[in-house]
């Protein structure tokens, strides 16, 4: 397994480290992940995310890559902002969802998956045959570390110097300083909750992360909390939710897919935009916690199987990520947890969210 920067410290802190995609990262940390999910919607938590991937692409071309690459359309967004989208195979599977930031014309940071730090790499290399471009891979250069929540906002305001955060919007970025390293800010998160995403040198990062984590609002979080924040914010997974089997318009998500964007994107061909399943959210009734792979009912039929399921922390009920046949998405449907048939109710996602940022408030 692969060691992110703050191993040591997730070791001094009590972490229950596992395997994520081959890389050695804490579950939770001493308070366990329901406090850890709770001080994340009261106050802020803080994730070392460095697992995942980090690509700079840049050049003459830069931009002709990166849109025929990525599913939503570039030409729409401003330097200083980024776009949420997709790298799609000739099937029109999900190789990654990824988060592209527009650093200026002809230079993108592409955010990927832990999941997808090589394929995502030799897929764009793929594309940029014969390309006047540059694709500087910056994964192992650099950490990644983010701090969301209600609070967030306030801890990061008392110690970034350099940029303003009221000016940088939702989907945006900006550059600081934090007791003089150099900080690449990002008001983006996988949480539902206002925040930022942190990229540094990767020889600065555990000295930041430590004044974070000294922050008297702020409380490490592992994997665990992670998982149940997105879940509660009706965010896929990559892996779970998505796959390079999956299409964005099974998974909801058409939103991101410009269809008709100018010069297309690579995998356009493949799409439907009417597939036989789709990916709904289920709320269950009592104590029931629906997990992967359950089998999901309809009018006495399986139509289809739970992708991401949990206890939901803040609404105290278990909730699911499932698909199911098109036909019966919007029908009464249960989920089979130990040979029993349990009701569950369709959900409008997300289940919470609390991003105040993104309504410029």
């Amino acid at each position: 397994m692969r060691d992110t920067f703050c191993l040591a410290w997730d070791q001094a802190h009590g972490a229950k480290l596992v395997d994520f995609h081959g890389w050695n990262m804490p579950v939770s940390y001493t308070k366990g992940i329901l406090a850890e999910h709770e001080a994340t919607r009261t106050s802020a938590g803080l994730f070392n995310i460095s697992h995942m991937g980090r690509v700079r692409v840049s050049g003459p071309q830069a931009y002709k890559l990166s849109q025929w690459a990525f599913t939503n359309d570039l030409s729409k967004v401003n330097i200083g902002n980024a776009l949420y989208g997709f790298l799609l195979n000739k099937e029109g599977g999900i190789i990654d969802d990824v988060i592209i930031y527009k650093e200026a014309n002809d230079k993108f940071l592409w955010i990927i998956n832990a999941g997808g730090r090589e394929t995502d790499v030799e897929h764009l290399k793929f594309l940029a045959s014969g390309k006047d471009l540059t694709i500087d891979v910056l994964s192992d250069k650099t950490a990644l570390v983010a701090l969301q929540g209600p609070k967030a906002d306030a801890v990061l305001k008392r110690l970034v110097t350099d940029v303003n955060l009221d000016n940088v919007p939702y989907f945006g970025f900006g550059r600081g300083l934090i007791q003089g390293k150099s900080v690449f800010i990002m008001a983006t998160g996988y949480t539902g909750e206002d925040g930022y995403e942190l990229m540094m040198d990767v020889k600065d990062a555990p000295f930041i992360w430590e004044i974070l984590t000294q922050q008297p609002e702020v409380t490490a979080c592992g994997l665990g909390a992670r998982d149940s924040l997105r879940l509660e914010a009706g965010l896929p997974l990559h892996g779970n939710d998505i796959d390079d089997k999956t299409q964005p318009y099974e998974a909801g998500l058409g939103w991101a897919v410009k269809m008709d964007k100018e010069g297309g994107f690579f995998g356009r061909e493949a799409l439907n935009k009417t597939p036989a399943r789709k990916l709904v959210g289920i709320t269950l009734e009592g104590q029931n916690i629906p997990r992967s792979h359950y089998k999901v009912f309809s009018e006495g039929q399986e139509v289809g199987e739970v992708t991401s399921g949990v206890f939901s922390p803040t609404l105290k009920q278990g909730i699911a990520l499932a698909y199911v046949k098109t036909e019966f998405k919007d029908k009464p449907l249960s989920v089979e947890i130990r040979g029993k048939q349990v009701p569950a109710l369709n959900a409008k996602l997300p289940w919470v969210r609390h991003v105040t940022k993104a309504k410029g408030k």
